[in-house]
């Protein structure tokens, strides 16, 4: 089974910006999207997953929301669910928070 984090932010990780994100630890890597970009995924160099990232949503109950996670952030507008595959919290889990970092968003741990 898969570790579920979530990525909240104010701004969407488009494409573009999360490929960017991935390029420095992962030059050779490679982004695979599905279902007309509701699934994205990120395989690094060897074939292995890193990484799938899933369409963000916009928070329509912050409260209910900020209590799905352990680590409450004070303001946030999308959830972005993430998934980092089983037994690997190391070069997933880095290339979420670049993910964030691009954005201005924070990775929490689902409750």
């Amino acid at each position: 089974m898969p570790t579920e984090i979530v990525l909240l932010s104010e701004v969407e990780p488009t494409s573009a910006v999360m490929v960017r994100a991935a390029a420095a630890d992962h030059p050779d890597g490679t982004f695979l999207e599905y279902r007309d970009g509701q699934i994205r995924q990120f395989v690094d160099a060897q074939g292995h997953a890193l990484l799938s990232v899933y369409r963000s949503r916009p928070v329509r109950e912050a409260r209910e929301a900020a209590d799905a996670v352990h680590q409450r952030p004070s303001a946030f507008g999308l959830w972005t669910d993430m998934a980092v595959p089983y037994g690997d919290r190391g070069p997933g889990r880095a290339l979420a928070d670049a993910i964030a970092a691009a954005v201005g968003g924070v990775i929490a741990d689902r409750v």
